[in-house]
């Protein structure tokens, strides 16, 4: 992800120990399915060959982030 992406983004419900990043598991998963699903993201190069169960990871992974956003659980902000 790029340095300049837009706004910050917080996770509320998710408590971390002191000194640890709170995003850091939204960030990862974005990060997963940006990285590890390159067929659906066009422009980026290679395309790596995915399995049918990579797809079904990438649609658990994608419902689950859009659910966090979509309820308010993570937040850009201003």
């Amino acid at each position: 992800m790029a340095a300049d992406a837009g706004p910050p983004v917080v996770v509320r419900p998710i408590t971390t120990s002191a000194g640890k990043d709170a995003i850091a598991p939204a960030e990862a998963m974005t990060r997963a399915l940006w990285e590890g699903q390159t067929s659906r993201h066009g422009g980026q190069a290679p395309t790596v060959p995915e399995a049918l169960e990579a797809a079904r990871a990438g649609i658990h992974l994608a419902a689950a982030l859009v659910q966090w956003f979509v309820s308010g659980a993570v937040v850009r902000t201003p």
